[in-house]
């Protein structure tokens, strides 16, 4: 009888599986054909069916990125260089990273049985709902990129974040507690994350950095000279404080806010050497230099020694894409991909995923830079990288929209952003634009930017004639995804 029951049981879950998936697949379907988003067809499939992503055969492969910063580039880097390296790779590719949107990702994805069709899976995850995400499905390779005040609105202080990160490394152990293989990729440089090693179960940690030399510029080239300053923890210094103990931190250099080398004096908490460290970056040519120590423990491919370097290029070269390309590199490596394999297939590779936009306005070629607003070390690694190209240039500042998901009209993170980056000689022109231009404006008015340099354009419709007759050298805008819609209206004027 107890037999008829358990038949009749799993007949029951895999109609309800079949159904969930059949239905993901026509929502998805129709909101592709309408342009519309990709967490409602995983919502409805979630309501049939709470618990079919657990029923699904998942590759064994599976990649998820977190944190505060990065999730998008590093997800998309990765992805590319597995595809490159000859594997089927599944990915959230829309941005919809809570646990609507990878349902809709592995369902649509897979064959009605519930078989995932890819050899790899590479999944960006909201750091505040990580947890959900991991209760149903396990990764083998948890990817933590850095945490720092963003949205405070929605996520309030990063230390809240911390302990939302530390509940997902948790949930990637439920189950079993025998359970150890989930590879962490750590970031080194930053303490908020380099703590959640200390509180975790996993044994397997691969840590990735940047060396404090490689923020200096090393290209030859004449006429690039540019002196990187000292990272300015400005209004506030979230660094203090030691994450594990709440000891005051010592550092014997920083990088950028409160990424450096750190040590606590109290519990002995302590910077950890970079598997991956980024030992070089040259702006000019864009080369990467990767210092590549992988220990006696690490089973990863690499040759001919365990303790080499390797070079490669980026794109658009900044400090935020050599933390992104040295993550990128440790994850795909835990994917049994070698490490030259994983470098030569992000060698000069261009990001498809919108982050920057080529356009051209009067004669002036211009670059649009998405930021991500309520984050201040967004804003800051996107103005220090316009200051050093060292150009003669126009930046425009556009906030018309705080955010694209809820209504927020909080305006203090202005005040944690160090505009006077914009005070380089350089710089020879400022506009400011949006909505909140007068908010712009009162933030700027307490910096040392030249005040006869900038502009004030409230109205979008009056900005593409304003730089036609005021730009000067290149144009640089630094915006977010909420406004990058309405910029790209301008340049197609």
């Amino acid at each position: 009888m107890s037999e008829s029951k358990n038949a009749g049981k799993k007949v029951g879950e895999n109609v309800k599986v079949f159904i969930a998936i059949t239905v993901c697949k026509i929502l998805y379907f129709i909101g592709k054909q309408l342009g519309k988003g990709s967490s409602l067809p995983g919502q409805v499939a979630l309501k049939i069916y709470p618990g079919v992503l657990k029923k699904l055969k998942l590759p064994r492969n599976i990649i998820a990125v977190t944190g505060s910063n990065g999730k998008t580039s590093t997800v998309e880097l990765i992805a590319h260089a597995i595809k490159a390296c000859g594997m089927s790779v599944g990915w959230n590719h829309e941005g919809s990273n809570q646990i609507e949107g990878v349902a809709t990702l592995l369902l649509r994805i897979s064959t009605y049985s519930g078989k995932v069709k890819r050899d790899a899976l590479v999944l960006e995850c909201d750091e505040r709902y990580a947890r959900k995400i991991f209760e149903q499905v396990k990764p083998s390779t948890l990817v933590a990129t850095n945490l720092c005040r963003d949205q405070l609105t929605r996520n309030g202080h990063h230390e809240f974040i911390q302990d939302c990160i530390r509940s997902a490394i948790e949930a990637c152990q439920m189950g079993d507690s025998t359970n150890k293989s989930t590879t962490l990729v750590l970031n080194a440089d930053d303490p908020y994350i380099a703590a959640l090693a200390k509180t975790s179960d996993i044994d397997k940690v691969l840590w990735f950095g940047v060396n404090k030399d490689a923020i200096a510029v090393t290209s030859t080239a004449s006429d690039l000279k540019y002196d990187p300053p000292t990272p300015n923890p400005h209004k506030y210094d979230d660094g203090a404080f030691c994450p594990v103990c709440k000891g005051r931190m010592i550092y014997d250099y920083r990088i950028a806010a409160h990424y450096g080398s750190f040590n606590c004096g109290i519990c002995g908490f302590s910077h950890q050497s970079p598997n991956f460290e980024v030992t070089g970056i040259d702006y000019k040519t864009g080369e990467i230099t990767l210092d590549v120590n992988l220990g006696k423990n690490l089973d990863i491919s690499f040759a001919p020694t365990p303790n080499s370097y390797v070079k490669t290029h980026l794109k658009l070269p900044s400090l935020v894409g050599a933390y992104n390309l040295a993550s990128a590199i440790a994850a795909v490596t835990t994917a049994e991909i070698a490490v030259e394999d994983a470098v030569k297939s992000m060698d000069n590779y261009e990001l498809k995923g919108g982050r920057t936009v080529r356009f051209s306005i009067g004669g002036h070629d211009g670059i649009l830079l998405i930021s991500k607003h309520e984050n201040s070390m967004s804003y800051n690694q996107n103005l220090t990288w316009i200051v050093q190209q060292q150009k003669p240039c126009t930046v425009i500042v556009l906030v018309d929209a705080i955010s694209r998901k809820y209504y927020t009209s909080d305006t203090s993170w202005f005040w944690d952003i160090d505009f006077d980056l914009l005070g380089d000689d350089a710089v020879k022109h400022v506009v400011l634009a949006g909505r909140y231009v007068n908010e712009l404006a009162a933030r700027f008015a307490l910096t040392e930017v030249d005040k006869n340099k900038i502009g004030y354009i409230a109205d979008l419709g009056g900005l593409r004639k304003h730089l036609e007759e005021n730009a000067s050298g290149d144009i640089f805008v630094v915006t977010c995804f909420a406004d990058k819609a309405k910029m790209t209206k301008v340049f197609d004027q």
